[in-house]
């Protein structure tokens, strides 16, 4: 596939400011996380996110630092947008405005002058929002519907968000440990992240697959099979070997970091690649999330590092992985395999790294 990631741009909370790429891949590096109890969430898990009453409407504050970032290098012709997120812009449908989320999202960016093409789609598909709005973003400049892309993935947190996890009892106490023989649950975390895509040389994505599991509304197929096969289908004509790492979903839950090491023994055997992930030190920004990792693995497959897991100490001994943690790990560029899976059992695996 001849299409090129031509630039990025990121919005991650960082004390009371906004972190471009550059400063997220620092603070990654560093193995700092941004995770602290936020008391207008309404709860005693810590998270990672903007000061109290910061730029609201916030998923738009965040969505437009990240489109600062790219927006120039968009071509003005036949232009595809496609934005990703899960609940769009809650906080005007909070107050009692009548909007709801995905149109409040468009209309503040309209606000905001940034100018959508006719060819615009929103894509809102739980956890793996960003990574699908990737392929479609990729999909529309393959099949000659635009001459460029750009995917926009964005997730703000709220209380109502905060707690409809906590009802759950997903979120941890005391901070996500992704993969982690004692982990007890996620963080969560609001950004954005943007991309542009158009054919000519650059970063690119190799492969992409997707799957459902078709087994719970939120919980994954236990052995894996499901987002296995969405692996196998991003690695069809890929050589395996030049694969230096993998950018897990690892959400520091009991289920999905189980899940997602069974699917990589599936898929490459007793001993997969190199495993990160980043939730540890942003929490999981929801359906920012997948676009935000695909940023981070194009950064280690053409930079050959790879950020140490925050949170990680000791694994479990069933499907074992070589967990990067305590201090960044060099390796050969080469290309980086990054997973998502969702609440509806969707599976998304995208291979990203250098061209060609």
């Amino acid at each position: 596939m001849d299409i090129a990631i031509i630039a990025t741009g990121v919005a991650v909370p960082h004390g009371d400011a906004m972190s471009p790429s550059d400063d997220l891949w620092s603070m990654l590096l560093g193995g700092q996380s941004q995770l602290r109890v936020h008391a207008h969430l309404g709860l005693d898990s810590p998270a990672c996110t903007l000061a109290e009453g910061f730029a609201a409407p916030r998923a738009t504050a965040l969505a437009h630092h990240a489109l600062r970032q790219v927006i120039r290098d968009l071509p003005p012709e036949r232009a595809a947008v496609v934005i990703a997120t899960t609940k769009g812009e809650l906080e005007p449908w909070l107050a009692g405005h009548g909007t709801d989320g995905l149109n409040a999202l468009a209309q503040q960016l309209a606000d905001m002058g940034v100018k959508l093409p006719p060819l615009c789609r929103v894509v809102s598909n739980a956890c793996v929002s960003g990574a699908q709005a990737l392929i479609e973003g990729l999909e529309l400049v393959a099949d000659g519907d635009a001459d460029a892309g750009l995917v926009l993935a964005t997730d703000a947190l709220t209380p109502f968000v905060a707690q409809g996890f906590h009802s759950l009892q997903g979120d941890s106490p005391t901070g996500t440990r992704p993969f982690d023989a004692t982990r007890d649950g996620l963080s969560l975390g609001e950004s954005a992240a943007a991309v542009v895509l158009a054919r000519g040389p650059g970063p690119r994505v190799h492969g992409y697959g997707a799957s459902n599991d078709a087994n719970h509304i939120s919980g994954p197929d236990r052995d894996g099979g499901g987002l296995a096969l969405a692996i196998e289908r991003a690695l069809a004509g890929v050589d395996r070997s030049r694969i230096v790492a993998i950018c897990a979903h690892g959400t520091g839950t009991v289920y999905n970091d189980a899940m997602e090491a069974r699917a990589f023994h599936r898929v490459f055997g007793s001993k997969p690649p190199p495993v990160f992930g980043i939730k540890g030190s942003i929490g999981h920004t929801l359906g920012a999330a997948g676009l935000l990792e695909v940023i981070v693995s194009l950064r280690v497959a053409t930079e050959g590092v790879i950020p140490p897991t925050v949170g990680y100490e000791k694994g479990e001994s069933e499907h074992p992985l070589d967990v990067v943690h305590g201090k960044p790990r060099k390796v050969k560029p080469g290309l980086v395999l990054t997973t998502n899976s969702g609440f509806g059992g969707m599976n998304t695996a995208i291979v990203v790294g250098g061209g060609p």
